[in-house]
């Protein structure tokens, strides 16, 4: 949501650096302490990353008659619900698989299983997480699995970088799933639309990392588009082509020029309808409004299918475009904090990245299916002059605690406060 009076303060002090475009003159005195005294937690530990990730590789193996498919999973599908699958590739009965997946930093023991072609599991094994091998055993399953998720991950994001926000999460907040397809070179990334909290217009893109343009090929499911209006004149991402190429070269998807129109149509006279779509309780009134999640799904060609396999969520870099003024070609580009000072599709910083470079990030990847985003303007967790607020509060579990040490609280996104949370 966007908070004027920050934008009051930065324009002030920042007027001749971005009338001139000159963003290598970026000097704002005071700027990391308005940052600072704005947001909700008193301190950002040093040299904290913002992920709630690790990614690991571990080599499967073992003889197992009529396999077909191997999969690690995030629990153990016969005692657990919510599991997901972190990875998974076709087989023979002779496994040999080489497998990198992602898993939550909270997580401990993976489990990998066997299926036959008709989807049936036919061995399951346990591990440490990041086991450098993991080999299969002669002994069946049995009784009945829960079902099983493919991993999904929410992004959540602030859309008044580089200015404080009202740290809420929730100006755009996705949710991405990937899964294996009847093509072993070819995988099925599925973006859904969940909330859109800011009353002005955002697109996004979402970034293949280490991916070159001509190594991949993308296509969408014909059934699913984000593109709602498709004659109307593009003003952020301008190019209508599905694949873009990044400045580094890297594939990039062109998700939406427009997150309101991506989520629902033009009004009746041909206006875009801005509202808060799934950030207030009451989503029924001026401001706002409740709409059904849009899912996409589009359909990633690598070059063989050690590539396919290996692909995770880890290397992805969904973000958002945001305009700076009311006129001209001014973009800022927002990605997680491991992307933070990339220029993807535009030359933002030029070459003043360095002046950006503080420990503040305006987007968050949360490797959590069941995550609830914060309600509108309810900050994502407060802890402050010993005030202990937000969406996320619990003690022992708070998103303050994460923030102020990486290493402890890296469950909160599972301890949402009752009424701060959609």
């Amino acid at each position: 949501m966007k908070r004027n009076v920050f934008y009051t303060l930065f324009i002030i002090a920042t007027a001749t650096v971005f009338c001139g475009c000159i963003r290598d003159k970026f000097q704002y005195y005071g700027y990391e302490d308005q940052l600072e005294g704005y947001f909700p937690v008193d301190s950002i530990e040093k040299g904290h990353t913002w992920t709630l990730t690790n990614a690991c590789q571990s080599f499967l193996s073992g003889n197992v008659p009529d396999a077909a498919k191997v999969q690690i999973l995030s629990g153990n599908p016969y005692e657990d619900t919510g599991v997901e699958v972190l990875a998974e590739a076709y087989t023979t009965s002779a496994i040999s698989k080489q497998m990198t997946y992602i898993v939550p930093s909270i997580l401990r023991t993976v489990y990998a299983v066997v299926r036959d072609a008709d989807d049936n599991i036919l061995r399951i094994t346990s591990a440490p997480t990041n086991s450098s091998n993991i080999s299969f055993g002669t002994g069946e399953p049995t009784g009945t699995p829960y079902t099983i998720s493919p991993q999904r991950f929410f992004y959540c994001y602030e859309a008044d970088y580089p200015n404080p926000g009202d740290w809420d999460y929730n100006d755009i907040v996705f949710s991405v799933t990937k899964e294996l397809t009847d093509d072993e070179n070819v995988v099925a990334l599925n973006v859904t639309l969940n909330a859109v909290g800011y009353l002005t217009q955002i697109a996004a893109a979402l970034r293949l990392v280490g991916y070159p343009y001509d190594d991949v090929e993308i296509t969408q499911d014909e059934k699913t588009t984000f593109v709602t209006a498709p004659d109307l004149k593009r003003t952020l991402i301008k190019q209508k082509d599905l694949k873009l190429k990044a400045l580094n070269g890297d594939a990039v998807i062109n998700l939406f020029d427009d997150a309101h129109l991506a989520m629902f149509h033009l009004s009746a006279d041909g206006s875009v309808y801005r509202r808060y779509f799934n950030t207030m309780e009451n989503g029924s009134s001026t401001s706002a409004a409740t709409q059904s999640p849009v899912t996409v799904t589009y359909y990633i060609e690598f070059a063989n299918e050690y590539e396919a396999r290996n692909f995770n969520l880890g290397q992805i870099d969904p973000f958002i475009v945001v305009q700076y003024g009311q006129t001209g070609d001014h973009f800022w580009e927002i990605h997680t904090y491991p992307y933070k000072l990339t220029e993807m599709l535009f030359n933002y910083y030029e070459g003043a990245a360095a002046s950006y470079n503080n420990g503040f990030s305006w987007a968050i990847a949360i490797p959590y299916a069941d995550f609830r985003w914060p309600l509108e303007g309810e900050p994502i967790g407060m802890r402050k002059n010993s005030i202990v607020s937000g969406a996320y509060q619990e003690s022992g579990h708070s998103f303050g605690e994460w923030t102020l040490d990486h290493a402890d609280a890296q469950d909160w996104y599972e301890y949402p406060a009752e009424g701060a949370v959609y």
